[in-house]
């Protein structure tokens, strides 16, 4: 009984085959898709917005509108022989389909390659060079990039290469604008015929892009106004630098009691017949501390319908404006002789150090790149981390996205460990900020608007 059941149920169970109507239409589709693995891939309706974008030419999606509007006009009414335009333009269609039919078997190769770094909101230029491999010349071959990250823009200057001989290389260029900072991987470059009639776009062939690191765009600073004071660092330059230089010697001396024998110059001792011991140079010089907020919470518009690169722009702005000023503190310092330490508050804190030539501005800039937001309030954890390095620094530049206590808490552990402490507050609106009842503290509020605009000085 449990076999009759089975069989029975398997009978009313039609098998999911692809019948002739289904495969009359992929053979009719696939010579327009460029990305073979994509149609494949690609549910609906999110395969239906890609047949849309990147098949049809802008003169193709005029022809299928066409298409459709008169074909259901001519459904509607038989009293005009308005049927007489669908006909016509089907066949059209069925013709640039059939020629690109024969176009997918023919095959170019493509050579060249994006820049490894780019800056953010400059135009990125990528030279391609496109062979035809082929025995047969091709007509009307363009190269393109579809489908770019968020926060990226086409400039859509397609050049169209009318006739392409057999084995012969052209360069085409492309553009494209990046327009947040961080780490991407382009989609592959594509090269493709428009003929006959240029409504389709038929794939000759692709290329994969290889990663490419967007760095923050700042605006120099002219000066940054801040009084600095002097600190012993134990070690000197070598322990807090870290880049491998020898104590500074500045002479030798006769040996005192309460010298350390460490100290003792015995090839001296040996020809003077008297212990002699070396003397350094005792290290004081400026050490900064720049401190980068990255804590952007959660809202609760952060809803799933919403477009989660809409929700980044909205709530984001203002790190990525924090950012920007953090390049332009880090470039005015490091061209000078002080030694720049910038924390970045984060899920674990993160420390690098410029200044005093030990790292290029550009090193700084590709460290920026990747620093994600954060979160989760770091500032109590940020503030024991620094309880150690606190001692050793001479003054402490904040850059802040809000203002509220745990943050004031860490600015009041600068304070108290004899530092100078300037706070630059990124707010959309405006909002009073408590005054600290010390001098040797100043508060400033900026906008995002200003910041990228360029302050000038601060």
């Amino acid at each position: 009984m449990a076999e009759l059941h089975s069989t029975a149920a398997t009978s009313k169970t039609p098998r999911p085959t692809r019948g002739w109507l289904g495969r009359l239409a992929f053979s009719f589709l696939r010579p327009m898709i460029a990305d073979r693995a994509m149609f494949h891939e690609r549910p609906f309706p999110g395969m239906t917005f890609f047949l849309w974008t990147y098949p049809f030419t802008p003169a193709g999606k005029v022809v299928m509108v066409a298409l459709s509007v008169s074909a259901l006009a001519g459904a509607i009414t038989e009293e005009m022989p308005i049927y007489q335009i669908p006909v016509t333009l089907g066949v059209l269609v069925l013709v640039a389909s059939g020629v690109g039919s024969v176009l997918r078997w023919l095959s170019v190769s493509i050579s060249g390659d994006w820049p490894d770094r780019v800056t953010t909101g400059q135009t990125v230029h990528g030279e391609f060079t496109v062979t035809n491999d082929g025995r047969w010349a091709l007509l009307d071959v363009s190269l393109a990039v579809f489908k770019l990250p968020a926060m990226w823009e086409s400039v859509r200057d397609e050049r169209m290469v009318p006739t392409l001989a057999a084995g012969e290389s052209v360069k085409l260029p492309i553009r494209v604008i990046p327009r947040r900072r961080g780490r991407y991987m382009l989609p592959v470059v594509r090269a493709f015929s428009t003929f006959p009639f240029n409504l389709f776009r038929n794939q000759l062939g692709h290329k994969v892009s290889r990663p490419i690191l967007v760095l923050p765009q700042f605006e120099p600073l002219q000066q940054i106004h801040l009084d600095i004071g002097n600190r012993y660092q134990s070690g000197g330059i070598t322990f807090t630098s870290h880049v491998g230089e020898s104590p500074e010697y500045i002479g030798s001396r006769e040996y005192l009691p309460g010298d350390s024998p460490r100290h003792i110059d015995f090839r001296s001792w040996a020809r003077l017949a008297k212990p002699v011991v070396r003397e350094y140079q005792e290290e004081y010089f400026h050490r900064l501390g720049l401190v980068l907020d990255t804590f952007v919470p959660r809202e609760w518009l952060s809803l799933k319908w919403l477009s989660p690169e809409w929700l980044r722009r909205r709530n984001e702005r203002g790190l990525e404006a924090a950012i920007s000023l953090t390049a332009s503190v880090a470039d005015v310092f490091s061209r000078g002789e002080d030694l720049l330490d910038v924390f970045a508050a984060g899920p674990e804190l993160h420390v690098f150090r410029t200044g005093r030539s030990t790292t290029p501005i550009e090193a700084v800039l590709e460290i920026l790149a990747d620093v994600p937001p954060c979160r989760e309030d770091p500032f109590d954890q940020m503030t024991a981390a620094l309880a150690n390095e606190l001692p050793q620094i001479s003054a402490i530049f904040c850059i802040f996205l809000d203002w509220d206590q745990s943050r004031q808490r860490l600015v009041q552990a600068a304070l108290d460990s004899g530092c100078r402490v300037k706070v630059v507050v990124i707010q959309s609106r405006f909002q009073p900020l408590p005054e600290l009842d010390r001098a040797d503290v100043e508060v400033l509020q900026f906008t995002a608007d200003q910041i990228e605009s360029g302050l000038g000085e601060l």
